[in-house]
Order: C-alpha cells, then structure tokens, then sequence
C-alpha cells in the first residue's frame, strides 16, 4: 500500500467500482460516498490526498460539494477532480470556478483517469 486513499463521490455504483478497481490497481486506498453530503461526513473524519467527484447528484451536487471542501481550512487545498457527462462549456467553467483542480468528462478509460489521477497525488509512475 501507498499510504494514499482516495474518496470517489458518485451516486452511481458502478461507477464507484470502475473507479474504485483502477485505482486500487495501483496500490491506493479508496472510500467512496454516493453524494456530497456523505463525502463531507467522510471528510470530517478521514484524510485523504484527492477527491474524485461527479457533478449531479441527489442532496448536493459536485459543485456544491467542491465549494464546501474550499471553504474548510482543512481540505482548502485537497486536490478535486470532477468526473461527469456535462462537457458544456458552462459547466466545465462552473466546476472550475468553484475550485476543481481538474475536470474529466465520462466515460473516461482507465488510462485516462490513471493518467490524470496519478499526477494529482505525487505519483508519477507509468501506470500498471
């Protein structure tokens, strides 16, 4: 193990578990939470080096969710990365505006999300 764990924030499973699985691939920790308000409570509680977030979800959207993680002196710069089907522009600026250190548009291969992912945290090996 890294040492590293990951929070991956999105209502859809299986889109935990593809994430989940190519991260953990690379010896990470992962802990996930299906929307914004379980990711804070998680965030509250445990540490970790990135959150991996979509944008809609149902009691607090990506946005809302990335706003809030800036705001608290503690996770003011926890690297966040928005994972969604929203490729508008508008949204892409939103997510950024409200303090996304990257935005990714679904579906996203494994190398891809490895490939931004990876950086993020301070490993920059070639991934596995």
């Amino acid at each position: 193990m890294t040492g590293k764990r990951i929070l991956i924030v999105d209502d859809d499973s299986i889109i935990r578990k593809f994430i989940s699985f190519a991260l953990r691939t690379q010896g990470l920790e992962v802990i996930t939470a299906q929307d914004g308000i379980e990711a804070l409570e998680i965030l509250a509680v445990r540490n970790v080096c990135l959150v991996i977030t979509d944008l809609n979800m149902p009691r607090m959207d990506g946005f809302k969710l990335i706003r809030q993680i800036r705001n608290l002196a503690e996770t003011s710069n926890l690297p966040v990365m928005m994972l969604t089907t929203e490729a508008d522009e508008e949204s892409r600026t939103l997510g950024f505006q409200a303090g996304a250190t990257e935005y990714m548009i679904k579906p996203i291969s494994r190398e891809n999300l490895l490939a931004k992912v990876l950086p993020l945290i301070g490993m920059n090996g070639v991934p596995a």
